[in-house]
């Protein structure tokens, strides 16, 4: 299909932009910005949909500039380096009020009215604490091109610490590692914030042998900045001894002292750590907690909240369905000598189910689910909760779903609070305080 112009609309969910033909078939573009005219190919459609990307930008917006990185448009992560930072945030909010409008359940259009600005992340680039790089049949190191699982190679990512960057450097030039790399599907590089130093994982295609082994040990002795090596892999856990640490300063009105929390390689935690500490402000915030209240913390993590919260709290519940992130979540809690909080390793929904049928009930729950969200969850998150509860959301779409069947269970949103946990991508993190309707809770 030949070149056409296009007006851009707005940004939908996903980053993209909307735009419509003259006999009202829909357009979406990357690399847009809502008042542009762009000239776009269509590289697919269907019957009401045409994508395509933008060959010209006829009348480009102010907000418009060039992206630092090489390999932008190219690599599938980055998908806003084209609009400056102040742009990207109005987008953010913009996409998560559009979603809220398209929703079939009025309290939620009228939610709208409650939605603030995003937290502005600190750093807007070298903010990653961890990356994950693909490797393919001819040992390229690098991410997955734009739309497809072939691999552009990357020595060099501007949203990672710059220390990934510069061990990554390094590696790439070692006999040993590109040995490594024979048999390595994908590798993590993540920063140690306690030690400044880098832990690798390497997702190996079978068992690591002696020989395997020594190389590895080999690039720790070579390579100071390296604090470990560790192999991962189908039928056999990971080998690393190392662990990772995040330093939580006292949060005026909430804690009182500094908080270590630590997870495994291999575990999860929020990869942007200065935003981290903001997010966690937000939730207690919101929580509101005092010391006569229970929290239920659902995909509890290593402790992010829980740990936090069970400084003022009655008693934390964390439920978790990874083994690592419940381990390290109670070596938290021992750390901190609390003797408030109990942490169980099983299936949410389950979890759920069971402590519903028991008639527990907590004051507060915190939510915090991957990007699937918690489907069919409602009705026992209202059996569990008797004042309020903090869903913390990385995908809009999949939080207007839930909260629709929230607020059909009798709960009734009071804050909506983005923040911006990945600058130069269109992922947004969105904090929600949901009351019940019988609750005479003064949270907030």
């Amino acid at each position: 299909m030949s070149s056409q112009r296009y007006h851009i609309e707005k940004l939908v969910h996903g980053g993209l932009g909307l735009s419509h033909t003259k006999d009202g078939q829909v357009v979406l573009l990357e690399g847009a910005i809502p008042h542009e005219i762009v000239q776009a190919k269509i590289h697919s459609s269907t019957k009401n949909l045409l994508q395509g990307v933008i060959t010209e930008v006829v009348t480009p917006s102010d907000h418009r500039c060039k992206a630092p990185c090489p390999h932008y448009r190219k690599c599938g992560g980055c998908d806003f380096q084209h609009m400056d930072y102040s742009c990207q945030l109005l987008e953010k909010q913009n996409i998560i009020k559009d979603l809220l409008l398209r929703s079939t359940h009025p309290d939620i259009r009228q939610a709208t009215n409650l939605l603030e600005p995003p937290i502005a992340s600190p750093q807007q680039y070298n903010y990653r604490q961890r990356i994950r790089l693909q490797v393919n049949d001819q040992q390229i190191v690098g991410f997955h091109k734009r739309g497809s699982h072939n691999c552009i190679a990357i020595h060099n990512c501007m949203l990672a610490e710059q220390a990934i960057n510069d061990c990554l450097e390094k590696l790439l030039h070692q006999k040993r590692f590109n040995k490594l790399l024979l048999q390595t599907d994908n590798l993590e590089l993540l920063w140690n914030p306690d030690s400044s130093r880098i832990v690798i994982l390497i997702h190996f295609k079978r068992k690591p042998r002696p020989n395997d082994k020594k190389h590895a040990q080999h690039l720790l002795q070579s390579l100071p900045e390296i604090e470990d090596m560790a192999f991962a892999g189908e039928g056999f856990a990971v080998s690393s001894r190392s662990e990772l640490s995040f330093i939580l300063p006292p949060i005026a009105s909430h804690t009182e002292r500094t908080l270590c929390l630590t997870w495994e390689t291999g575990g999860f935690c929020q990869l942007n750590m200065e935003q981290n500490r903001r997010l966690i402000k937000v939730v207690l915030d919101f929580c509101h907690i005092t010391k006569e209240e229970s929290i239920l913390d659902l995909f509890c993590g290593m402790g992010n909240f829980s740990v936090p919260l069970a400084e003022r709290a009655k008693s934390i519940l964390g439920i978790e369905g990874q083994g690592s992130a419940i381990r390290s979540a109670r070596k938290n809690s021992e750390k901190a000598n609390q003797n408030n909080s109990e942490f169980i390793k099983q299936p949410i929904h389950q979890a759920c189910r069971e402590l519903s049928r028991t008639n527990k009930i907590f004051d507060c729950i915190v939510l915090d689910p991957p990007r699937q969200g918690v489907p069919g969850l409602a009705r026992e998150l209202s059996r569990l909760c008797r004042k309020r509860m903090i869903y913390v959301s990385c995908d809009p779409a999949t939080l207007c779903r839930d909260l629709a069947e929230l607020l059909n269970q009798g709960f009734i949103i009071k804050k909506l609070q983005p923040i911006d946990m990945f600058p130069q991508t269109h992922h947004i993190e969105t904090i929600v305080l949901l009351e019940k309707a019988n609750s005479f809770s003064t949270a907030g």
